[in-house]
């Protein structure tokens, strides 16, 4: 079943509830609050979510797609879909007449989003309601921002003595960071990223001269605050890549006795998408974008220490706790298309501390369902008094797992041979993101959900997984012996011993979804979807169905025929002698 976890996503229409709203209807309240504190004179930067993909014809638009996708794109598709499904309507680009009517009203044309089918734009106040009433826009929303705290690393003076042969790496003091997650014993077999597409998204990444960096592998580079392909800082631009550079060390240097990333040998690609200027603003658009640019370049992996909640500009909208629910934070959506894609998205938990009670303090993406949210400890496993806290808003677990954030070894941003040590959660995620690289270097089929799992069930407490750790600190050695039985030793045989159910499909959705499963032999089904405090939503199938493979659709309705809340449900098929449940995704 594990083979199968991820379906692929057929949606056209992310926003149908907003088909037939008038312009006014179409704003969000974020928006209204925002246009209320300004004058029309003002700009304002905003998301335009569109109805459609304009007309096409749908098959011949997805096999020009399919052929156009880089061969490590193809491969992890194949990895992680079904042959017939590598590509679907996320994939073809936004309508060209649709963003050039937009265009004639905006100051600013920023980012066009497949994934979404939206663009951003800036735009005057004033033209705010000529947009909202072009009959092809569905929903007009802010482009949040968020508070950014770039760490100041503390020299290391001294560099750490040799250790013992104990590993075929001198780690210097960077063996902490990779000993606690069981690196080496990976390493030692051979296995340092090699082959695996790693993109690192951050604020930029100065000082790439750095004798760590000396044999990275960068395929791509692109500044989506600046608009060219440099990540390094330069005059008159916006942005300071000294975070960028701090992370990519922890995942993807080597220098012997002194520091060596978890996946030293991997292939990077580099993104900075985070303007830590002025008012320390980073932009969701610039994340969603980023993350579509690595998916055409065909990355594996996304490791973003970047996250989205709160910040400190008058006038701006926030998100709440309550909005860390899994579907409504636009950067957690891309996050999810990404996920769907079959690339491993892995994401800090944040530093903003303890939760407050029945609250959580984690930032988008990290509650999505399908992102690898990555929480801190110290060298000696205690959770720091920064890492942030679950549960997400609709109740699930989060943090997944925790990794190394406090003293963690990085390059210097101002020498070409220091290293300093560093705190944040931050770090956490690229040494976990690495150890993921390691995993699928090992097991080359395996999907991200697989290697998400492997990490989680073989972490320090899966046994009693909690809103503070999660699933505990990774172990890449039990990871590793997970995800071969799982991929190699527990392949699907094709005869199952009295069903299979499949993911549902297409996962998120708007519309309706189709739960498909097999039976190996004709027989009394329940098929029943529950939410999230394990209510009955509706009940699809209560019948006999005969053998073979059969379908039940579900179009977000419950059993009074009403359209439910947007989030995450559950749908369990039953037999007289067993049951299994999927999770699916409600876009609304």
């Amino acid at each position: 079943m594990l083979k199968k976890m991820i379906y692929p996503i057929l949606i056209a229409l992310l926003f149908f509830p907003y088909l037939f709203a008038t312009g006014a209807e179409k704003l969000t309240e974020r928006v209204k609050g925002k246009i209320e504190q300004l004058n029309d004179f003002d700009n304002i930067v905003v998301w335009v979510f569109l109805q459609d993909k304009g007309d096409l014809a749908l098959n011949k638009s997805l096999s020009q797609v399919e052929s156009s996708l880089t061969h490590s794109a193809l491969e992890r598709r194949k990895r992680n879909r079904p042959a017939d499904s590598l590509v679907d309507e996320f994939d073809i680009p936004v309508n060209s007449t649709y963003v050039r009517k937009i265009a004639d009203l905006a100051i600013k044309l920023r980012h066009r989003s497949r994934w979404l089918n939206a663009v951003s734009v800036e735009v005057n106040v004033a033209n705010i309601t000529a947009i909202s009433s072009l009959h092809f826009v569905t929903k007009i929303d802010v482009v949040n921002r968020s508070r950014r705290r770039v760490p100041e690393g503390i020299p290391i003076s001294k560099q750490a003595p040799a250790l013992a042969k104990q590993t075929s790496l001198d780690y210097g003091s960077s063996f902490d960071q990779n000993n606690q997650i069981n690196a080496p014993a990976l390493h030692d077999q051979g296995f340092d990223g090699s082959g695996v597409i790693i993109c690192v998204q951050d604020a930029g990444f100065n000082n790439l001269g750095h004798e760590v960096f000396q044999n990275i592998s960068i395929l791509a580079t692109r500044d989506f605050v600046n608009g060219d392909d440099n990540v390094d800082d330069e005059a008159g631009q916006l942005g300071s890549g000294s975070h960028g550079t701090f992370v990519l060390s922890t995942i993807g240097g080597f220098k012997e006795g002194r520091l060596i990333g978890s996946a030293y040998n991997a292939d990077y690609i580099l993104a900075k998408t985070e303007n830590t200027d002025s008012e320390l603003h980073i932009e969701e658009d610039n994340w969603v974008a980023s993350a579509e640019w690595a998916d055409s370049l065909g990355a594996d992996i996304i490791s973003s220490s970047l996250g989205y909640l709160d910040f400190f500009t008058d006038g701006e909208s926030n998100y709440s706790w309550e909005d860390m629910d899994g579907s409504t934070a636009i950067v957690t959506i891309g996050a999810e298309v990404a996920a769907s894609r079959g690339i491993l998205v892995v994401n800090s938990a944040g530093n903003e501390g303890p939760a407050n009670p029945g609250e959580n303090s984690i930032i988008g993406p990290c509650d999505g369902e399908n992102v690898l949210c990555v929480g801190a400890v110290d060298a000696s496993g205690n959770q720091t008094n920064f890492s942030s806290e679950g549960p997400t808003a609709d109740g699930r677990i989060k943090p997944d797992v925790m990794a190394m954030g406090r003293a963690v070894v990085a390059a210097s941003t101002s020498s070409p041979s220091g290293y300093v040590n560093i705190n944040g959660t931050s770090f956490s995620c690229p040494i976990t993101a690495g150890g993921a690289a390691l995993l699928l270097q090992a097991v080359s089929g395996a999907s991200n959900l697989q290697i998400m799992n492997a990490l989680r069930s073989t972490a320090s407490q899966a046994s009693a997984p909690d809103n503070s750790y999660g699933w505990g600190i990774i172990d890449l050695k039990g990871a590793l012996a997970a995800l071969q039985i799982a991929v190699v030793g527990g392949q699907d045989t094709g005869e199952p011993s009295e069903f299979t159910l499949r993911p549902a499909y297409p996962n998120p959705f708007n519309q309706g979804t189709v739960i498909e499963y097999d039976l190996q032999q004709a027989g009394h089904v329940t098929l029943t979807v529950y939410n999230l405090l394990g209510q009955e939503v509706v009940r699809l199938e209560n019948t006999t169905m005969p053998a073979g493979t059969n379908q039940s659709k579900w179009a977000g309705l419950n059993s009074m025929g009403k359209t439910v809340a947007g989030g995450v449900y559950i749908y369990r098929l039953q037999t007289d002698l067993r049951s299994e449940s999927g999770k699916v995704l409600f876009l609304k």
